[in-house]
Order: C-alpha cells, then sequence, then structure tokens
C-alpha cells in the first residue's frame, strides 16, 4: 500500500472507494484532478492521515452518469 490514496465517491451508491495507492504525492494528484469525471474525492496520506486535497462533485455530472435521459 502506498503513501497517498485516492479516493473517489460512487455517483450512484455515495460509497468511497479507493482508485489507486501510490508512493508518489504528484502521481496521486494528477490520477485525483485527471480521472475524477466530476466524483468527488479526496487525496490522503496514510502516513499522517490527513486529508491533502479534495472537491466535491459535480452535480451535472451526478446526474449525466445515474440517468443520462434527463440531460
Amino acid at each position: 500500500m502506498g503513501r497517498y490514496n485516492v479516493e473517489f465517491k460512487a455517483f450512484k451508491t455515495g460509497e468511497w472507494y479507493t482508485k489507486t495507492s501510490t508512493d508518489n504525492i504528484g502521481s496521486a494528484y494528477s490520477v485525483a484532478d485527471c480521472n475524477s469525471y466530476g466524483r468527488a474525492y479526496r487525496v490522503t496520506d496514510t502516513d499522517t492521515g490527513s486529508i491533502l486535497k479534495e472537491a466535491d462533485e459535480d452535480a451535472g455530472m451526478k446526474e449525466y452518469m445515474t440517468d443520462p435521459k434527463k440531460i
């Protein structure tokens, strides 16, 4: 397990899941920024337990991903 965990929040269930775990903070930030597709995310330092970066989900993307017919 790496030092930095990137977690995303699933649109449909609202559950947090680990996308990746890495020892490189740059990689963790990149995965969070480039692969969230509007999901809420957080980057956690597993050594300290602190959240280094986080973002709320995009409401429009949640609506599209859970029911694309609404858009």
